[in-house]
């Protein structure tokens, strides 16, 4: 009962630092990566008691791919991530009142999955924040993986075009053990993170992107299969 209660105190804290932060965009969007990284830091110190950070952040990469285990998975990039980062995100989040302006305000990537253009659109916008030296992070799969954060799902295709259409250095990582700070019934229990940067490369081979998802999956069943 007592856990139950400390982990409903700490879902409000992290809320309210998500609406203080697009709150705080909205009124002083120059700042806004101030904020980003202030409300980031705070959700990702109630999951996490240790982070560990396997490879190296190669500075000179554009387009990050990991794995989508969770929502908070993007507050524990920007944490770990000291510069600014900018995601890929589905056009509908920027409606939603509680992170709208963290989105709207700021230089993040909105892409209406009901236009059969968005894929060009998202070029687009992609070549200017890279132009500008800005860093992308997407998730391959579409939506976080509710079923078994253990083994990832089927990738689209959009990331793989935009690598290729405008020749971006890709960096994979892969995120490990954050969805299990969540337990049924409904408990947060601080875990230990990794976060697994693999090495990066050009997209010139034809079946890159099968190689780096086999790749990816097999450091998940190696890291699950020790945990267990």
């Amino acid at each position: 009962m007592i856990d139950t209660i400390i982990s409903y105190i700490k879902a409000a804290i992290g809320g309210a630092s998500i609406l203080i932060a697009s709150f705080l965009c909205w009124i002083d969007p120059k700042r806004e990566l101030k904020y980003r990284k202030w409300t980031s830091r705070v959700l990702t110190n109630l999951i996490a008691k240790e982070i560990i950070i396997e490879g190296q952040l190669d500075k000179e990469a554009n387009l990050l791919i990991g794995n989508h285990t969770h929502n908070l998975d993007i507050a524990l990039m920007e944490t770990i991530i000291d510069e600014k980062i900018i995601w890929i995100a589905k056009k509908e989040l920027g409606e939603m009142p509680l992170i709208k302006y963290m989105l709207v305000n700021t230089d993040m990537i909105l892409v209406d999955r009901s236009n059969k253009r968005s894929v060009i659109t998202m070029i687009k916008e992609v070549k200017k924040r890279v132009e500008k030296g800005l860093k992308i992070v997407v998730f391959p799969e579409g939506t976080r993986n509710k079923d078994n954060p253990t083994k990832m799902k089927e990738w689209k295709s959009g990331p793989k075009a935009l690598a290729e259409k405008l020749n971006l250095k890709v960096q994979p990582f892969v995120i490990i053990n954050l969805p299990f700070a969540f337990k049924k019934p409904f408990k947060i229990e601080k875990q230990k993170i990794k976060v697994i940067f693999l090495d990066s490369f050009y997209p010139n081979e034809k079946d890159w992107y099968e190689k780096t998802k086999a790749k990816m999956q097999e450091i998940l069943d190696k890291e699950y299969k020790e945990k267990k």
